[in-house]
């Protein structure tokens, strides 16, 4: 039937005309092109086997109006899984049909030939990610999207590689012939850049980055495979092909992305990309000069590079010329950069070889370098500060020789640096203070260690983030055990460790892990030895207990630098406990920076622990959180310690800010009330708890998943206050509980129902807490935990549920009465499904009324707050129409209630007419008639209506005796 409805179809569109004035033929091509896609997913065999359908579709996108495209569009689409696994000759057709329709006009064409290349043909399959490389530079965005998710080069890009690396990308050598054989000029060498770009700037930048995949992904797989004369001969084309891209024309994106591939693969095959660009260092120093400041980098990385193959005496020209280029004046800050950059890492690797350069040369060049520290701009001076690092990772920085004296090179910076570190060049104090634990990295003198860390810890006061990143990974490179080398660092995109690690977001073992090397720096242990004892007097003496916050944030900050990038190192070993002591102690700071970076701590002391650490740092941070740990370290307290932050208790009797010590207490001597300054720190130590659980529910939640054994014993206790802490007034506590709930919880409601009663207990008493905001989460839990409970779980908990509603309803604190009203009205509902035969069995509605109702009666109707009488008057008249025949037992009490309410609760106003009624001129009896009339409107007298529906003979034998004593001893007219 199928060939027989398609030929149909054929005819159909051949025979009408294409005409917009036809709506016939419109409505019938429109009908015909919905046929076609569905029967490519019906019946996919009729088309598979040759591509006339699919030419007649990509021609139709082409020559039909506009009002069809989409239709056609979508019958295209399906189509498309119509040719999965067809033939080898089929496919060869539809490569060429689709290379001719990925560059039309018509954007409707482009959008399908791009799906259907990522689509029909799998990932290995060069034809098809050329084509996607071509639509990497479309104009429009969602065909560029297409195109890049085709190359893997998409937002989701690291997901799909880290899930399945294998077979993803199509071997370098096949990739790179199908396009030389698109381009054959590709392999024409230029020594100069005036060559045409042959492909456009975004299509080349998409193209590099899938070659350079293809390249990593084949190393990857075959770590032999560097030795292959194929795949070297491979590599060598790809260099021709990243220099053409090098081209004037091409954009600032493409000569950086090129530039940094160029450095990519020597970080891979450093022996071939240096010998390549041995014979090309002209070209490298005419491109030293690039507009781009990445570029110059990635250019003077390959410089270095090249330079390892170059002789001794060509290496040294090379260094005086790039010398030349920077000490001249007037310069263009392009060159000077570029040859500054280029000088560190030209010398850093003659440095390194043996022979090495003259002595005389390498006394020349530091010198300049100096100058260029001492009497440049801080941009340039941090510049020349990084080249002096990188020639310090390769070796001791010689003193220099002055008028027969020799000085060293930190010991005649000092004074600059200092300035420059003050400076509010922000980028320039990173780049300086990270140079300067490079320099000190195979630094064996005592006096130049102490100059380097004295300069370090100047920066203790910076509120800079990057800056005290970039200062903790200069105090790991002087303290040793860091996991670079030199090669990494001079050799490969290499930026900085704390650029590496994300330190709040990523998971830091993994970024770090490519990194690592068997390869250890080998320098004098015994100047290091007191280096590190220096370091950590410093940070646990002077820093991570210091009265100043923002000193507490730089010890955090450089404390983690070090764990985490020394982590292995002995002495970080033995100091564990110390640490894990100044993160939990650090989890209760105000500044949130401080408290994320103290729980990051605790997880990577709890990774490098040994089990006994892991145990006593669960037991830890299971103390914090359910506040029954010791008193932590104190921290001393002087006029300008911050104790609030500003804001959080408003301001001083002359509208000063209050948050310093020395302004409280002098508040408290302004009030004539001395004492008042300890219910000041009371407050405040409230608030670092707060935080501590806050700072604690990070780390935990960090540690939750691999300490889930150790865990199991405390879940009991941490339950409870898990919940209640997800509803605390402070949005980051919320966040913070949430977080580590959803490590620890794996099915939230199943944990709930197991730990119920534990959790009722919790809440029960913490409605009564003397501490506002432990009231308020714990109505707000409450509130929520009890929606659709049965009898049985909350039936032994109902009347004190009541009872902390109406409390927390008259509660002085406005945010409580709010959630204690939210409580009465989730509580009211439950009641109300509990009491009502036709919801509850009559067993549990009978045991609910025997609980709810003598409690409403004695304690909601007669209270003297307005708002829980109203309250309770509202839910008794509900249960009274809902409980039917459950209401019997409490008839007497229930009607001798509403009859006395009925006056007790009458508006007071109506008494003030009565008295004056005469002096008006108002009748006794209309007045009278009015009170009945609007008593009988009341809810009291509803109620009373529905108890004389379920009255029988029982319940009348108690009720009429209740009633003859009211008659006679009632008062009221109403009553």
């Amino acid at each position: 039937m199928g060939p027989l409805i398609l030929n149909g179809i054929v005819k159909l569109l051949d025979g009408y005309s294409n005409s917009e004035s036809d709506s016939v033929a419109r409505s019938t091509r429109t009908f015909s092109f919905q046929a076609i896609g569905l029967l490519a997913q019906r019946l996919p065999q009729l088309f598979r086997d040759k591509i006339e359908m699919a030419t007649r579709l990509f021609h139709a996108l082409k020559v039909e109006s506009q009002s069809l495209r989409f239709i056609i569009q979508e019958a295209t689409n399906s189509l498309a899984a119509a040719y999965m696994g067809a033939s080898a000759a089929v496919l060869t057709e539809l490569e060429s049909l689709l290379l001719n329709n990925c560059q039309v006009e018509e954007s409707e064409v482009r959008f399908c030939a791009l799906r259907w290349a990522t689509s029909v043909f799998d990932s290995q399959h060069c034809p098809s990610r050329f084509i996607c490389m071509l639509g990497a530079a479309d104009s429009r965005l969602d065909i560029r999207e297409i195109a890049l998710e085709g190359l893997f080069l998409g937002k989701d890009a690291g997901q799909i590689i880290s899930q399945n690396l294998d077979h993803r990308y199509p071997k370098l050598g096949e990739m790179l012939d199908y396009i030389l054989k698109q381009q054959t000029k590709l392999l024409d060498s230029y020594e100069m850049r005036e060559q045409k770009l042959l492909f456009p700037s975004k299509m080349y930048v998409a193209m590099i980055k899938f070659l350079l995949k293809c390249f990593e992904s084949e190393l990857v797989q075959n770590s032999s495979l560097g030795r292959s004369s194929e795949f070297l001969s491979s590599v060598e084309r790809m260099c021709l092909l990243l220099e053409h891209a090098m081209a004037f024309e091409g954009s600032v994106e493409l000569h950086s992305t090129t530039s940094k591939a160029l450095v990519t693969i020597g970080s891979y095959l450093p022996e071939m990309v240096s010998s390549h660009f041995a014979s090309r260092i002209s070209w490298l120093k005419h491109l030293l000069s690039h507009v781009d400041m990445d570029t110059r980098e990635s250019v003077a990385r390959l410089l270095g590079i090249a330079s390892s193959s170059l002789p001794v005496t060509a290496s040294s020209d090379l260094i005086r010329e790039l010398v030349s280029l920077f000490s001249g004046t007037n310069k263009r800050f392009e060159v000077q950069h570029g040859a500054l950059c280029a000088t560190g890492f030209v010398t850093a690797d003659c440095v390194s070889r043996s022979p090495s350069i003259q002595e005389e040369l390498l006394q020349n060049t530091l010198k300049c370098l100096v100058d260029v520290v001492n009497s440049e701009s801080a941009t340039l001076a941090s510049i020349s500060m990084q080249a002096l690092g990188h020639i310090g990772l390769s070796g001791s920085l010689p003193s220099l020789v002055c008028d027969s004296s020799s000085v060293s090179i930190l010991e005649l910076l000092n004074e600059k640096l200092s300035k420059l570190l003050s400076g509010d060049d922000n980028k320039a104090v990173q780049k300086i203070v990270i140079s300067i634990g490079h320099m000190c990295v195979k630094e064996t003198s005592a006096s130049d260690m102490k100059i380097a860390l004295d300069l370090i810890f100047s920066l203790c006061r910076s509120k800079v983030e990057d800056i005290l990143f970039a200062a903790g990974e200069a105090l790991s490179f002087i303290w040793g055990g860091v996991p670079v080398t030199a090669d990494v660092i001079l050799k490969t995109n290499y930026t900085s460790l704390s650029m590496t690690s994300n330190f709040l977001m990523g998971d830091m073992k993994l970024s770090l892990s490519k990194y690592s090397s068997d390869e250890k720096n080998v320098v004098s242990e015994d100047c290091h030895m007191v280096v590190r004892d220096t370091i950590s007097k410093k940070l646990f003496d002077a820093l991570l207990y210091s009265s100043r916050k923002e000193e507490r944030c730089a010890g955090t900050v450089w404390l983690l630098s070090l764990t985490m990038y020394c982590g292995d190192h002995p002495t970080i070993q033995q100091m564990l406990p110390e640490i894990q002591e100044a993160f939990s102690f650090l989890l209760g700071e105000q500044n949130e920076l401080t408290q994320e970076l103290a729980s990051q701590g605790m997880s990577i002391v709890y990774d490098l622990g040994d089990t006994s650490m892991k145990k006593n740092l669960v037991d830890a941070l299971v103390t914090t959180l359910t506040g029954s740990g010791k008193r932590k370290r104190a921290i001393k307290l002087v006029e300008d310690s911050e104790v609030f932050q500003e804001g959080t208790i408003g301001e001083s009797l002359s509208g000063g800010k209050l948050s310093t010590y020395k302004e409280l207490c002098n508040l408290a001597n302004e009030m004539g009330q001395p004492d008042l300054i300890y219910k000041f720190m009371d407050l405040a130590n409230y608030q670092a708890s707060l935080n501590s659980k806050r700072g604690a529910a990070f780390g935990f939640s960090k540690i939750a998943k691999q300490a889930g054994d150790a865990l199991q014993p405390h879940l009991r206790l941490l339950i409870p206050r898990l919940v209640r802490y997800q509803y605390d007034p402070d949005k980051n506590v919320q966040d913070a509980m949430a977080h580590i709930w959803k490590s620890l919880v794996a099915d939230p409601k199943r944990t709930i129902d197991e730990n119920l009663d534990y959790i009722f207990d919790d809440l029960l008493v913490q409605c009564g807490s003397r501490l506002w905001r432990s009231r308020e989460a714990a109505c707000l839990a409450l509130a929520d935990i009890i929606q659709g409970r049965k009898f049985d779980q909350v039936g032994k908990h109902l009347k004190k549920i009541w009872l902390v509603a109406f409390r927390a309803m008259d509660d002085i604190k406005e945010t409580v009465r709010t959630a204690g009203d939210k409580l009465c009205r989730a509580i009211t509902s439950l009641t109300i499904r509990l009491c009502d035969v036709s919801l509850t069995e009559a067993p549990d509605a009978s045991q609910s009324m025997d609980i709810v109702l003598p409690f409403l009666l004695a304690e909601g109707i007669l209270s003297k707050v307005d708002s829980i009488r109203k309250a309770s008057i509202g839910v008794v008249m509900k249960l009274a129409k809902g409980a039917g025949i459950a209401l019997r037992p409490h008839l007497s009490d229930l009607v001798c209630c509403m009859l006395e309410s009925l006056s007790s609760l009458e508006d007071q106003g109506l008494n003030y007419v009565e008295l004056h009624a005469a002096n008006v001129g108002i009748q006794t009896e209309k007045l009278e008639n009015l009170r009945l009339s609007i008593a009988k409107g009341s809810p009291m007298w509803e109620t009373l209506d529905l108890c004389i529906n379920v009255v029988d003979g029982k319940s009348l034998e108690l009720l009429v005796p209740r009633l003859a004593n009211l008659v006679r001893s009632g008062v009221g007219l109403n009553t």
